[in-house]
């Protein structure tokens, strides 16, 4: 009986030994929940904080992007301003250029110190050089001083450089005959219409070899078909077409000069015999005067030789057209087959002389030493 009970009692122990732990595992539910609603409280805040960083980024990069914007606009505006700028510059320079085109810078070459070696009066028409100013600097003190005034033209036909001493319209006396020519053949074909070749030709040949004023007065009145008042204007229109511009004719030859003269320049005389050389020999494209070998080779017969050619070396060639007055020395020449091959075109004029020999001695003796400055 006595095991019995014991063993009772010790089931009974056993099951309240056994019940004991879950009641407290029932105690600490709350706690644990109360931890899990903490650690999700934690996990929502940290949630919260990140989007509100992400937020705050998002804001920061819009802000950025707003502000690229602006600069890129900026930029945008910045370049138009710039292209609009150029544009102006590049309309401003085209208005300066055309403006320069239109009125060039004033050309003081030509200004003269008192003293100096004069540049033409009429417009200058090629280059000069060291070499030509050279010459023509001792020139000058060789003119005569006490003997009427002088001008002077001188040309190197190889390197088309110019050069003159106080050219401007003088008395042109015969000289005036060279335009005559130019004119009759610049109207040659026309005239045979109505004059034979022949006619034109005995007309041509003794006012240029001679210095026929006769035939030269002819010529004028063929121009005119039969009006001399016709034909000097035809010679001076011939003139002015070629640019002869300080030359005129205002009367015939061996009339009173009352009512006009002959007026000629050393610069045109030059140039005229300047394009009749390079014409002939091919050497300028410019060249506008028709028949110049006919004109060349009336020049080569010349047979007053007395100026220009008279000192000049054997073997040298002067064609050349003379013109005298009571008062006037004149002369104008291509020197050609000369010793270096650098021919020249040298003309002198001369008027209110008080010695008109002297003035041939002068020309003669300073066409030599042109010649000699270039060739020897």
């Amino acid at each position: 009986m006595i095991i019995t009970v014991r063993s009772v009692y010790s089931n009974t122990y056993s099951t309240s030994e056994r019940n004991f732990p879950m009641k407290k595992n029932r105690e600490k539910s709350p706690v644990f929940l109360y931890i899990v609603i903490v650690i999700l409280a934690l996990i929502i805040l940290a949630l919260g904080g990140v989007t509100l960083m992400s937020l705050n980024d998002l804001a920061f990069l819009r802000s950025k992007v707003s502000s690229l914007q602006d600069t890129v606009q900026e930029i945008s505006d910045t370049s138009a301003d710039l292209l609009a700028q150029a544009d102006e510059l590049t309309s401003l320079k085209e208005q300066s250029a055309s403006s320069e085109t239109a009125e060039p810078a004033p050309d003081f070459s030509n200004i003269q110190e008192e003293g100096t070696i004069s540049p033409s009066h009429s417009e200058p028409t090629t280059s000069t050089d060291d070499s030509m100013n050279s010459l023509l600097s001792q020139i000058q003190p060789l003119l005569p001083q006490n003997n009427g005034s002088w001008s002077v033209y001188v040309c190197n036909l190889i390197k088309n450089t110019e050069g003159n001493i106080d050219s401007h319209p003088m008395q042109a006396a015969s000289l005036i005959k060279l335009y005559i020519m130019g004119a009759v053949y610049e109207n040659y074909e026309t005239l045979l219409q109505t004059y034979s070749a022949d006619t034109l030709n005995n007309y041509l040949n003794p006012m240029i070899t001679v210095s026929d004023n006769d035939a030269a007065n002819a010529l004028v009145e063929i121009l005119g078909n039969g009006d001399t008042t016709v034909g000097m204007a035809a010679v001076n229109t011939f003139c002015q077409n070629h640019g002869f511009t300080d030359t005129s004719m205002g009367r015939l030859l061996l009339q009173s000069n009352e009512n006009g003269d002959n007026y000629t320049s050393a610069n045109d005389c030059g140039r005229f015999l300047k394009e009749i050389y390079q014409t002939y020999n091919n050497t300028s494209s410019d060249g506008t005067l028709a028949h110049a070998d006919a004109m060349y080779g009336l020049l080569k017969m010349q047979e007053r030789r007395n100026k220009i050619p008279a000192d000049m070396p054997e073997g040298v060639n002067v064609a050349n057209k003379t013109g005298e007055l009571d008062t006037v020395e004149n002369d104008a020449g291509i020197v050609y087959n000369t010793a270096k091959g650098i021919d020249l075109v040298i003309c002198f004029m001369s008027e209110n002389l008080s010695d008109t020999g002297n003035a041939q001695a002068v020309i003669a003796q300073d066409s030599r030493m042109i010649y000699g400055y270039y060739n020897e």
